[in-house]
């Protein structure tokens, strides 16, 4: 079977891969102009007698990453006191007989109160 349009091409570009998304990035900054800088970039390469080595990035060491990173959460961590194991913080309790409703009333306004009326009266059903 014999493609229908000879000068028409899809691409899709691998996302994993360095020199795929770098290709596609310079692609994608040509705008309706990617055709025409890929023709300059063929006849280039077939025509170049000093091609130069497209720069590799370096791969990723994962351990001295994970290296650097323990080392600095051990200098930044703090380690507790044995005065600090001891001690919980304190809880403050206040008896409801302590609490002035007539503040709080005053302070929550009529909707306030009606807000809290209606939602203890959906508790009770």
């Amino acid at each position: 079977m014999a493609k229908k349009d000879i000068y028409k091409f899809t691409i899709q570009f691998s996302g994993g891969d360095p020199q795929h998304q770098q290709v596609a990035e310079i692609l994608n900054q040509q705008g309706r102009r990617k055709a025409q800088f890929l023709v300059n970039t063929v006849l280039h390469y077939i025509h170049c007698s000093e091609t130069p080595d497209i720069p590799q990035p370096s791969p990723v060491n994962t351990d001295a990453i994970e290296a650097i990173v323990r080392r600095i959460m051990e200098e930044y961590s703090e380690k507790p006191t044995p005065k600090d194991v001891g001690q919980a913080p304190e809880k403050k309790t206040v008896k409801s007989e302590e609490i002035a409703f007539d503040d709080a009333a005053e302070l929550l306004g009529e909707d306030g109160m009606a807000a809290i009326k209606n939602t203890m009266a959906s508790f009770r059903r």
